[in-house]
């Protein structure tokens, strides 16, 4: 009996000892995944025996805390060289122990570099736990977390630290001191509670998807301007400053014939940096005392020449093509300070509406100063003519008396006898003229009713949404007007006449793409650049018209600087800042996904796929849409970039709903007196296809955001649907009359939107329609985010819904991000509004709510 109960007692004793190891398995593991370089002999500083001013004597572990290396930007791969000092040193697998321990080896005063990459899926909690004998330091993303500063020979000392890791890959690196002692240590890691071991991923692989900080740091190109021989470029680079909110920008000379940096402007204070028109010089100015000087300096003989100084209220300034005289603007706010004061017209309650600039010319030979114009209203300079006699200028003004409420004069100037001539007048839809190249007509580009009906193809619609771009052709002389894009579908964005070719090339939104585009006067056809970038931002031509620059990204890699040969229709690579920040990063794939609505429209959208699709799997879905007047570009980045959603494990879908400029005026023209209701009927069906023909798609967990217009479509939809599990609206508009009336372009953008329709004669658009006056029929938990700065979209517009569903008691959380605007530009609270974002979608499309629940925990108020 006594046998049999020492028997039972083991059996006992074994199977809780079994369940005691899987449950310590489920929450505690060793790393056993390490790359490891070999020991870096380091030098004692000379006089280390003797004492500092503060009489301490110099310790070894200041030799640990050197920083050596960029640890932020260490991404090692197996077998990759590290170089230190003029010695290369390869990154090994390392091997460790029985017991799991890595040893440093090396002599007395080696370092070590240790590297292993954890990746979780979910928002997740866990404890580092060290158990070392040698000094080391802990790093978590660059970032020490933990370190040990004294050598151990008896027993490894046990150094701990608590980690959050947001979903994605993160790196861990151990700097590790030698002695000629025990050089062994180990890492483990714990679980919290709500997570097991399982959870967490360990590799020696570098490559991870985007992340958050893949798009927001590192160095950006911008915009590229071509000497006047096309041989030199002038590159316009910017880079975030983490973890400061600031910004660096500066400008550097690139030599386009064998891509060698010719001259970097980085660190001067220049600003207004410029080609000449004329060889190889460039112009800037410089501030002194509040007021302005303009330089030139001569790339080729290295002299610099002071032009002018002492401009007050200096605003910017551009070069006669013979570059004997600038023409330049000063502009001043008139505004003053107050307590009170009469608003004198709505767009006098903007800040900025009673700044005015005018123009003057600086003769450079004689460096003698002129007024050019003068009065009550600013004047824009649009053009400079080829013979360097003319320019072309601009006023606008508001006129409440007749739609669209705002009217436009357009002169040209002789800037010697001061002889202004009138193009025209009193222009309720304006546009911007440039000269073409024999000085006999323009090319305006304006809205389709630029010259009332004679440039509208909008076929049923009644109105024409006017943010769709068009060219028109302009004889000076007849005034008679041509519309050369009548039945040009894509919407034109910058445009340059080339004075070499006289042919016309200009950026235009074509559907979802922004390419480049020639016009042939000659022939009258349009052709397509052949560019493979998705999105130009904008290009450059130079004087001589022989090279084209451009800026451009695509879907899945950042913006890069090119030049186009015309000869050759072929482009060439300049500049390429993130190209080695982007090589361990895989994307998932995207690809376009149309539908045909039931009256045979087509509708286009796109497909974002998370990286290492399985198409065997159930994937919650993020739904995106603007829905507004303009297509969401394939653009990278971005405000949402979509490539890190899929990143985080949902598939997106984006789709352009009717309205939308790129397609056709008469696409476009569907925008007007709309607000939302075939768009958001569009989405909701466009939506249920996608999931009815991709069986991926977990249909219970659908999620939907937008921003501006889109946030204020996220609101409409939950009015109209149940199909969405989750939905956030940034910006939105709640309220049409709300925002017609205190928004700064409230009334403006109605031009556009409700074209001569207003809250007194449309009832149904602005209150029928408003999310707000519906807020009964929401199902869905909304996630309304918002800048506590507004003017665009004001704040009140998602307090008021709210406030509307919390007194109805839906599921609604508000979210307030302090003095930003319309777009959250602070680099800190861009993030944190991005995993604001994250962490509502995880919550409600993953069940997830550790995330949200730490952001945002509750409080006893």
């Amino acid at each position: 009996m006594n046998k049999f109960l020492s028997i039972l007692t083991l059996i006992v004793f074994f199977n809780l000892s079994v369940k005691a190891e899987k449950k310590t398995d489920k929450k505690t593991i060793i790393l056993r995944d390490w790359l490891q370089t070999e020991a870096i002999s380091i030098n004692l500083p000379a006089f280390n025996n003797s004492p500092n001013i503060n009489g301490q004597l110099f310790h070894l572990k200041e030799l640990l805390q050197e920083n050596y290396l960029n640890k932020e930007k260490l991404r090692p791969s197996a077998n990759e060289i590290l170089t230190w000092n003029n010695t290369n040193l390869k990154w090994n697998k390392a091997k460790l122990s029985k017991k799991g321990y890595l040893n440093a080896d090396g002599t007395a005063n080696s370092l070590s570099y240790f590297v292993s990459y954890i990746s979780v899926e979910q928002w997740a909690k866990a404890k580092l736990i060290i158990n070392a004998f040698p000094m080391l330091e802990l790093y978590l993303d660059g970032k020490k977390i933990a370190s040990h500063y004294n050598q151990e020979s008896e027993k490894a000392k046990e150094i701990s630290s608590n980690i959050t890791l947001e979903p994605g890959k993160h790196y861990i690196l151990i700097k590790v001191l030698s002695e000629n002692k025990k050089n062994s240590f180990n890492l483990k890691l714990q679980a919290e509670k709500a997570w097991s071991v399982k959870d967490f991923t360990f590799s020696t692989n570098p490559e991870h998807f985007i992340t958050i900080n893949n798009v927001l740091d590192g160095t950006k190109v911008s915009s590229s301007q071509l000497s006047a021989n096309g041989q030199l470029a002038l590159i316009s680079y910017s880079r975030t400053l983490p973890p400061s909110d600031k910004t660096e920008h500066w400008k550097e000379i690139i030599d386009i014939r064998n891509h060698h940096i010719f001259h970097s402007f980085r660190g001067t204070n220049l600003a207004g940096i410029k080609w000449l028109p004329k060889g190889n010089q460039i112009s800037y100015t410089k501030n002194y005392n509040d007021k302005t000087s303009i330089f030139i300096y001569d790339l080729d003989k290295g002299t610099e020449k002071e032009l002018t100084n002492n401009i007050e209220d200096f605003e910017d300034y551009s070069w006669t093509p013979d570059a004997k005289n600038i023409i330049y603007s000063q502009a001043k706010d008139h505004s003053k300070e107050w307590k009170i004061r009469k608003i004198q017209g709505m767009e006098d309650r903007l800040p900025g509406f009673r700044y005015r600039s005018f123009l003057f010319k600086l003769n450079v030979n004689s460096g003698v100063k002129q007024r050019l114009t003068f009065g009550n209203l600013s004047t824009q300079l649009n053009d400079i003519s080829s013979d360097n006699r003319h320019i072309l200028f601009s006023q606008s003004r508001p006129d409440y008396n007749e739609y669209p409420y705002s009217k436009q004069n357009l002169y040209q100037m002789d800037i010697e006898t001061f002889k202004v001539d009138t193009i025209w007048k009193d222009k309720l839809f304006g546009g911007t003229a440039l000269y073409s190249p024999d000085e006999t007509e323009i090319l305006v580009q304006g809205g389709p009713s630029c010259f009332g009906k004679l440039g509208e193809n909008i076929g049923k619609q009644k109105l024409a949404n006017n943010y769709d771009g068009q060219l028109y052709i302009m004889d000076l002389k007849t005034s008679q007007v041509k519309p050369i894009t009548y039945h040009f579908n894509p919407a034109v964005g910058a445009t340059v006449w080339n004075k070499k070719d006289g042919h016309i090339y200009f950026t235009a939104n074509d559907k979802d793409y922004v390419r480049l585009f020639k016009y042939n006067l000659n022939d009258q056809s349009f052709t397509k650049l052949n560019i493979s970038s998705d999105v130009v931002k904008n290009f450059d031509i130079s004087s001589d018209g022989s090279t084209l620059s451009y800026i451009a990204c695509s879907i899945s890699s950042p913006y890069k600087a090119y030049t186009y040969d015309f000869a050759k229709a072929e482009s060439t690579k300049l500049s390429d800042p993130e190209k080695k920040k982007f090589e361990q990063v895989k994307f998932g794939k995207t690809e376009d996904w149309n539908f045909t609505k039931e009256d045979g429209k087509t509708i286009m959208g796109r497909v974002y796929y998370p990286p290492n699709f399985d198409a065997n799997k159930k994937y919650p879905m993020i739904v995106n849409y603007y829905a507004g007047t303009v297509p969401v570009e394939r653009s990278f980045g971005g405000r949402y970039p979509l490539n890190l959603y899929a990143a985080m494990g949902y598939v997106v879908y984006l789709l352009q709903p009717s309205g939308a400029t790129g397609f056709g005026q008469e696409f476009s023209a569907e925008h007007q007196n709309n607000w939302g209701i075939t768009t958001a009927d569009e989405i909701i069906e466009g939506t249920k296809q996608f999931i009815a023909s991709h069986p991926f798609v977990n249909a219970d967990k659908i999620g939907c955001i937008g921003a501006s217009y889109g946030g204020f479509m996220t609101m409409l939809l939950q009015t109209r649907t149940d199909i969405f599990a989750a939905a956030i609206s940034h910006a939105g508009i709640s309220d049409i009359t709300s925002y017609w009336g205190e928004g700064y372009w409230g009334y403006t953008y109605s031009v556009n939107a409700t074209g001569q329709s207003f809250p007194w004669s449309h009832r149904k658009i602005f209150v029928d329609q408003s999310p707000l006056f519906s807020a009964d029929k929401v199902t869905t938990p909304m996630l309304l985010i918002h800048g506590s700065v507004d003017t665009n979209v004001p704040l009140g517009e998602s307090i008021q819904m709210y406030q509307a569903l919390k007194l109805l008691g839906k599921e609604v959380d508000f979210v307030q991000v302090k003095n930003q605007n319309h777009h959250i530009l602070n680099y800190t609270q861009r993030i944190l509004w991005n995993n604001t974002i994250f962490a509502y979608f995880a919550k409600h499309l993953k069940d997830q709510r550790e995330w949200w629940n730490a952001l945002y925990p509750d409080q006893n108020l």
